[in-house]
């Protein structure tokens, strides 16, 4: 479970954290750098199953509003290195060993050019969307998505079941490792009732199931 664009403490970081507790669920905070705050450290003290994962710098588009991304294509590799080392620098001063060397790249995006910059900051894994991420560096990333981002409300809870099926056979096909997990991501802040219903309730029934194994945050990004 990865829970996408944490700066500080706010009441929406409070029922996620909540709702992690009551399932006993392993959380992957991926937090922005710039404007981070020691407050969102604070809270985090108190959750030991939560461990930081990098969200970029800054969270800034710098590409066309149709497909945003703030590491495209048109940004300078030195420029890159530069601002993700000084955000992989504060997130370890906040957080310790609550930090990963983990790097979650805004809206899902991340262009190859950008792979040697990425692999000089010391990022172990990249965090994206889905199978088959095409970069130079291994990713760990989540599959169910409880936003619809086009009509901006909670996911069908169908399109969940198809896009676990789908991963489930890819690892059952042998298409992609066995050992690589199945993911769901959250964003907090952009919840309404709705989605927070739709992940309570997609939590109640992962946590149920006797097939369901789910490790500790730096397991998964263990190797």
């Amino acid at each position: 479970w990865r829970d996408d664009d944490a700066k500080t403490e706010t009441p929406a970081l409070g029922r996620l954290l909540d709702l992690a507790g009551r399932f006993d669920m392993p959380l992957a905070l991926a937090v922005i750098p710039h404007g981070a705050e020691s407050a969102l450290e604070r809270r985090l003290a108190r959750e030991a199953r939560v461990r930081v994962l990098q969200h970029g710098w800054d969270h800034a588009n710098h590409a066309a509003p149709a497909s945003p991304s703030e590491l495209g294509e048109a940004r300078d590799p030195a420029e890159v290195e530069a601002q993700l080392m000084e955000g992989r620098r504060r997130l370890e001063s906040l957080f310790a060993s609550r930090f990963l060397p983990v790097l979650v790249p805004p809206f899902n995006r991340l262009s190859r050019h950008l792979g040697g910059a990425v692999g000089r900051v010391g990022y172990r894994f990249i965090s994206l969307h889905g199978d088959f991420a095409g970069l130079p560096l291994p990713s760990r990333n989540p599959h169910l998505d409880v936003i619809d981002w086009q009509k901006n409300t909670a996911a069908e809870p169908g399109h969940l079941v198809r896009w676990a099926l789908a991963a489930i056979k890819l690892r059952r096909y042998g298409l992609v490792s066995a050992s690589l997990p199945v993911g769901m991501v959250t964003h907090h802040l952009a919840h309404d009732d709705a989605v927070w219903s739709l992940a309570e309730e997609l939590l109640r029934r992962l946590r149920q199931h006797p097939a369901i194994v789910a490790p500790e945050i730096e397991q998964i990004f263990a190797g």
